[in-house]
């Protein structure tokens, strides 16, 4: 069949009931829905001003390929639309029209401005959601109960206006006779040169092209679960190297998946995701981590899946393994040039000694050893958080009220020692919120804490307590108009044993740099 590109329009009333039926439907290669929340507003903004949009791509093909999403179920016996480029907006006005929680949008007859739905729309009369008014019932309904001033009719024009969206005329380019890798090639290549999409995604494409129902079926229910569970940061791109080097381990170089047979894929996966489960509960044993709060990227994880998946637990040292974590999450081994980062670190995963060969990529990026002023960052700092986190697990912190050991859970709260109220609105507050103010206690503890005077609630604690948790036992600097010095200190005692802990890790060495 000769290839055609057929140019055509359609209304976007017939867009979205050919996507409810089944008959527009998303390929597997296509990444999930990644739009935030205001962008559907401003697509509806563009279509209310009768703005011009970009076209839909569309792949016609009767191909038995994998879809990407369950819902709305694919038609049967029927020539399907592939959307190649176009997903984001044909799911936004979807959504748009079926009133989704999450892609809910808001019109106010007023300024004619357009919102995600939240509490503030919801209780002014001047704001009406969009999938309402392209309900016929409701508004035939709230037409009639219009007054009949210029108000009203304004009100009714505007209503009219925004309901002629759905007739709005969509252009489409319709690929005709191409095959599956052309589709894919098209994918991959319109979105590279707007640079939209990332590696991940155009992986992703070549991998689903290759390996039909690997993407779906497998990687995506796995990332799910993942996510559900508190790893969020460990993405696609991440379990591709991951299974690529478990794959071939022994490789000089990475082979992409697309590049392997299903057979070697389907190998790799499987050993992939039973070191997953190694990985997660090596940090979780050694490092008492039990999800992403404080590991600030999932890059971090891939050496560790690399290695849980191709050393026996026998013959691998979890500890040392923990202790590169540790040191590589101080000093944000992978913010830079993360692919090149992570690329050198599985080639030291094939060493003899991969932890020694994975220091030394460290070492010469920029060092192991922590220094006070890696506690100086404000409490967002993920990484200067897990630093300080493990430096107090290694003295065996303890809660201030009970005494007893604690572990990082959901339940363990993040104290403040200084309370914010103890500091004036503005600068002086916001100083407050840094890693050296902040104590790990548990919920109960925090509460009946509050906003104590650190000068009585700390000399009510043991010394065994204070030392647990690296607090200055000197009681002059538990004075508020001291903080600055006492924060100082605090920094310098975290940042010892935390270098403590990273000696203790790797104590079989004659020396770590």
């Amino acid at each position: 069949m000769p290839t055609q590109l057929k140019h055509e329009t359609a209304q976007v009333r017939a867009i979205i009931h050919d996507f409810r039926d089944g008959k527009l439907v998303v390929p597997e290669f296509q990444r999930a829905y990644v739009w935030p929340p205001n962008r559907a507003a401003k697509l509806m903004d563009s279509l209310y001003h009768n703005y011009p949009i970009s076209s839909l791509l569309v792949w016609e093909s009767e191909d038995d390929v994998e879809v990407r999403r369950h819902e709305p179920q694919r038609a049967l016996g029927a020539s399907l639309g592939w959307l190649i480029d176009g997903q984001q907006r044909v799911l936004t006005l979807a959504m748009c029209r079926a009133g989704d929680e999450d892609i809910d949008v808001a019109f106010n007859v007023e300024t004619e401005a357009f919102s995600r739905t939240n509490a503030a729309t919801r209780k002014d009369d001047r704001w009406l959601r969009v999938a309402d008014v392209w309900d016929d019932e409701w508004f035939f309904r709230f037409r009639r109960n219009l007054p009949e001033d210029v108000r009203g009719r304004r009100t009714e024009h505007r209503l009219e206006c925004l309901r002629a969206i759905l007739d709005y005329e969509v252009p489409i380019v319709r690929m005709v006779g191409y095959s599956f890798t052309d589709a894919v090639n098209a994918f991959t290549r319109i979105n590279s040169y707007g640079v939209r999409l990332g590696a991940e995604d155009i992986q992703s494409a070549r991998i689903a092209e290759k390996h039909s129902g690997f993407i779906r079926k497998k990687l995506s229910p796995f990332i799910e679960d993942l996510n559900k569970r508190g790893f969020d940061r460990i993405s696609a791109t991440h379990l591709f190297r991951a299974c690529a080097f478990i794959a071939h381990p022994d490789g000089r170089r990475r082979t992409p998946l697309h590049e392997l047979d299903t057979l070697e894929v389907e190998r790799a996966w499987k050993r992939t995701k039973d070191a997953v489960e190694g990985a997660l509960g090596l940090i979780g044993g050694e490092l008492g981590i039990a999800d992403m709060s404080v590991l600030w990227s999932g890059s971090l994880l891939v050496p560790v899946i690399a290695l849980c998946g191709t050393i026996p637990p026998k013959e691998r040292d979890d500890r040392e393994i923990a202790g590169w974590v540790a040191a590589a999450a101080l000093r944000h081994r992978y913010s830079r040039s993360s692919g090149t980062a992570v690329e050198q670190d599985l080639r030291a995963c094939r060493a003899d000694d991969p932890v020694r060969q994975l220091l030394a990529n460290l070492k010469q990026s920029t060092g192991l050893w922590a220094c006070g002023v890696d506690f100086d960052g404000a409490l967002a700092d993920r990484s200067g958080l897990l630093a300080m986190f493990l430096a107090c697990k290694h003295l065996g912190a303890r809660d201030f009220l009970t005494g007893r050991t604690i572990q990082l859970r959901s339940k363990i709260d993040r104290h403040h020692i200084f309370p914010r109220a103890l500091f004036a609105i503005g600068a002086e507050r916001q100083r407050a919120d840094c890693l050296a103010n902040i104590a790990f206690i548990v919920s109960d503890s925090n509460k009946s804490i509050s906003d104590g005077n650190p000068e009585r609630y700390l000399g009510a604690l043991e010394p065994a307590v204070l030392k647990s948790q690296a607090i200055p036992t000197d009681r002059d600097l538990w004075n508020v108009n001291r903080s600055a010095e006492f924060w100082a200190k605090r920094q310098e005692l975290l940042a010892d044993a935390f270098n403590d802990y990273l000696k203790s890790a790797f104590a079989r060495r004659r020396s770590i740099g």
